[in-house]
């Protein structure tokens, strides 16, 4: 009796002691509640290289990592987590493995008689320790303002020619991953658009289909064409993965937010896609876990797309900062003229009508739009050459772009850029003579 006392008395003290060396905090929130942007000075990224996570099968207790795509950490990565987590006197709020990379992450949250700074340096001392990074918060970028009967109000497809260009690719067989908010999946210009959706942010949103920003991004790139309803994507035939990473600021509200967690996993997933572009109309600071997916899904032949928000004289704006992504912002205002030589690709992105939420429409004005745009014209070109490298689109898009009469860039002609494609591919001669006739406004026809 005494020894049943005895070994009882050790398991209540082994259980209760987290809460008493890694403060009360984590007995009265939520893990949702841990992980707002409310809380974010106060959490750390923590990441650990371990090569056994592609090898790991899966245990029945594993539900949480199940429905992120069939996969597990080791008891070694748990054990290593734990351990951090004793030794800095931290509270572990989640843990996750980002199998493409062969890196188990956790979150940690710093307790309020500590200094985070402190614990970033002590923790960057660790041995243990391949990333360790505060948590950041990411923002979306837009601001709300043929048979389809609002085509003649998309202005932005004209100008860019992308009726004519869908005389020759539509985007058949290509697959764009999506990271935003969730999408209007029964939208009528939607619908049968989507193969596939996942919400990696359940914890703060666990809507999907009333979301505006991502139903807004979504439309600009693959609504569906010749439908009799609503408008045209200017990559109708391509199909969209819809990864929901951020959630609305509020009920009803375009803005949104996400953060290294969120992001992290929709990234990972993406890569497993295999899609073969990968568009993020959002933006933040540099961010070293986001930069490892990153560069593995380029280094991985996806062309990864981003909003780029960036005015003269500033820094951050990731991860369109980040090299070999393509970095897209909206055309350039009156007076702000952009020589030939320029790198930065920009697209219409004033009061563009697309797709929200309830089967409904509405003019929308951002950056984020722009990437979508963009995003949909690399989707076109790849159906000719699947194989484009993020160089030659680079390339391609340069030399495509619109001049106005005052030399200013105003987007892509994407006519122009799939005939410059077609130069080198082989492509149906008699839309190529169609398409030929209405090329016009491009700095360079061909490459």
């Amino acid at each position: 009796m005494n020894t049943r006392l005895t070994l009882s008395l050790i398991i209540l003290l082994t259980i209760s002691t987290p809460s008493v060396l890694y403060g009360a905090d984590s007995e009265t929130l939520s893990v949702s509640q841990m992980l707002s942007p409310a809380n974010a000075d106060h959490l750390l990224l923590v990441g650990f290289p371990d090569r056994t996570l592609n090898r790991v099968e899966i245990s029945p207790a594993s539900a949480m990592y199940r429905k992120r795509g069939s996969y597990d950490s080791s008891t070694w990565s748990r054990r290593i987590s734990s351990e951090i987590a004793e030794d800095y006197h931290l509270i572990k709020v989640t843990e996750w493995p980002m199998t493409e990379v062969s890196v188990h992450c956790v979150v940690y949250q710093v307790p309020s008689d500590q200094q985070v700074p402190k614990t970033v340096l002590q923790l960057a001392k660790d041995s243990r320790v391949a990333i360790v990074q505060p948590m950041h918060t990411f923002s979306t970028q837009s601001a709300s303002h043929d048979n389809d009967p609002y085509f003649k109000l998309q202005s932005n497809l004209q100008q860019m020619q992308i009726n004519q260009a869908h005389g020759i690719t539509t985007g058949k067989n290509i697959s764009i991953a999506m990271i935003d908010t969730g999408v209007d999946l029964q939208h009528p210009d939607l619908a049968g658009q989507i193969s596939k959706d996942e919400n990696f942010a359940a914890s703060f949103s666990s809507g999907f289909s009333t979301d505006k920003h991502g139903t807004a991004v979504a439309g600009v790139m693959v609504a569906r064409k010749d439908n009799g309803v609503g408008i045209t994507g200017i990559a109708p035939d391509a199909k969209l993965i819809a990864y929901k990473a951020c959630w609305p600021n509020q009920t009803d509200s375009m803005e949104a937010v996400c953060n290294s967690y969120t992001l992290a996993l929709a990234v990972n997933n993406a890569i497993k896609s295999k899609a073969n572009i990968l568009n993020m109309s959002l933006t933040g600071p540099q961010d070293p876990l986001l930069e490892l997916l990153l560069n593995k899904a380029i280094e991985k032949g996806i062309i990864v797309v981003a909003a780029n928000t960036k005015q003269p004289g500033e820094g951050g704006n990731f991860p369109a900062s980040l090299q070999h992504v393509i970095s897209v912002q909206s055309s350039q205002k009156a007076g702000s003229k952009l020589s030939i030589g320029d790198k930065e690709i920009s697209a219409p992105g004033d009061k563009i009508l697309t797709t929200l939420p309830h089967g409904t429409y509405d003019f929308i004005s951002g950056s984020s739009i722009s990437a979508a745009e963009i995003s949909g014209i690399i989707a076109l070109l790849m159906e000719i050459k699947p194989s484009l490298t993020t160089a030659e689109v680079q390339s391609i898009l340069e030399k495509s772009q619109l001049l106005s009469k005052n030399d200013h860039f105003e987007g892509i002609n994407a006519n122009s850029a799939i005939l410059a494609l077609c130069e080198t591919e082989s492509c149906p001669e008699s839309s190529l003579n169609l398409a030929r006739k209405n090329t016009s406004g491009a700095i360079a026809p061909a490459l």
